[in-house]
């Protein structure tokens, strides 16, 4: 189980006000380090839209990518792979870059025309820069008290997928996102902390999936991507109404869940409840 957590976002869609030298865009970036005894364990969860705004902001923020361990792709959207190149030129050998097996397939949207949202990276590229690809649909185990979800199983009704398309077998097809996982951390006596890219399987499948693949139903703290921007004011009510079974000490909203959600989160849980954006630090301890 893991001692202390620290989290910082190095990419985001909002910007710290009090520090404008940082860049913001949509796409996430999280450099997380995991204490377990003597040991860290250091895992870099997507890498924002592109190589130079990870690097300009660690950079900034003095967030040293030699240390990066394993590299974890939430899902093949660009807003999330787009820096994978960039982070690896820092790190000084070969490191896993963990992802499902449709990570790299081409995803698409209408926004208002068909576009490709996919990775702009694919796996050889990625491996040619010194990333070792570990695709994997079920669970992979990182370190001690910290895995990837591997595939979320989908049980909410109310937590559906739409506006997502992909080519399967020269047939355009929805794309359900069965690439969507999250980073789990087991935090000794405090339970669970939850990490979304951008929750695309839904935060609460996803939460559900954490505490059924641990065994551990206590939930300390739910941070990320909560994929509720253009969600319908009864999804949000649903989300809401959920989370509060849950009882999460901690909630970090931030990248694609919306303004309009986080206020209903502030409004709801207050306290418990701080919008994460570029530069924000999360520490947590086991006691």
């Amino acid at each position: 189980m893991v001692d202390k957590l620290n989290l910082t976002l190095l990419a985001d869609d909002s910007k710290n006000p009090l520090q404008p030298e940082l860049q913001a865009k949509h796409g996430l970036s999280i450099y997380i380090e995991a204490k377990v005894r003597r040991e860290k364990i250091i895992v870099l969860m997507d890498t924002g839209p592109s190589p130079e705004i990870i690097l300009h902001n660690a950079d900034a923020m003095d967030v040293d990518l030699k240390k990066v361990q394993v590299i974890l792709l939430s899902h093949g959207h660009y807003d999330h792979t787009g820096g994978v190149i960039g982070a690896l030129t820092r790190v000084r050998e070969p490191i896993p870059v963990l992802a499902h097996p449709k990570t790299f397939d081409p995803k698409f949207a209408y926004r208002p025309h068909i576009r490709h949202i996919g990775s702009p990276v694919s796996r050889s590229e990625i491996q040619a820069a010194g990333g070792i690809v570990l695709t994997a649909t079920n669970p992979v185990n990182i370190g001690p008290g910290v895995m990837s979800s591997g595939e979320i199983e989908r049980s909410m009704a109310f937590e559906d997928i739409k506006g997502f398309w992909r080519v399967n077998e020269e047939r355009f097809v929805r794309d359900l996102m069965s690439d969507d996982q999250a980073l789990i951390i087991n935090l000794g006596g405090q339970g669970l902390v939850i990490v979304a890219g951008c929750a695309h399987a839904g935060i609460i499948n996803t939460i559900k999936h954490a505490q059924q693949v641990t065994g551990v139903s206590r939930v300390h703290a739910v941070l990320g991507g909560f994929n509720l921007r253009n969600a319908s004011t009864d999804r949000v009510a649903a989300t809401i109404q959920e989370l509060r079974k849950i009882d999460p000490s901690i909630m970090g909203p931030c990248h694609c869940t919306g303004s309009k959600a986080i206020r209903r989160f502030k409004d709801t849980f207050q306290d418990r409840c701080t919008p994460l954006h570029v530069d924000a630090l999360v520490e947590i301890n086991s006691t």
